[in-house]
């Protein structure tokens, strides 16, 4: 990096981006990308009774999600995971993989 280049975390510019796309557009609404993890992943191969698939990539998973599961059944079952997670229960599911990877 050059003297003049700068590192920008989202925590220092979401608010003032915000108020300045309102000022400059008018109201505005913000859609973040949500993109599915690991553990959303493996929920939905065991909805769905496919394989974990645990020494392949996220992108070769999600390939074959869509692959193997029709759209009108996966894309709501996709749709629940991502955002209408249940955060109260991440540090627990955390957990139970971490005893899980120990004890094997």
């Amino acid at each position: 990096m050059s003297g003049t280049d700068r590192i920008l975390y989202d925590k220092d510019i979401r608010e003032p981006l915000f108020f300045f796309l309102e000022e400059t557009y008018g109201k505005v609404r913000i859609l973040e990308e949500k993109r599915p993890g690991r553990t959303e992943l493996n929920r939905l191969l065991e909805r769905n009774k496919l394989p974990k698939y645990l020494q392949r990539s996220k992108q070769f998973v999600q390939e074959k999600l869509i692959e193997r599961v029709p759209g009108e059944i996966l894309w709501p079952q996709a749709y629940n995971e991502l955002f209408e997670r249940d955060y109260n229960t991440i540090e627990q599911e955390i957990e139970d993989f971490r005893r899980e990877r120990r004890s094997r």
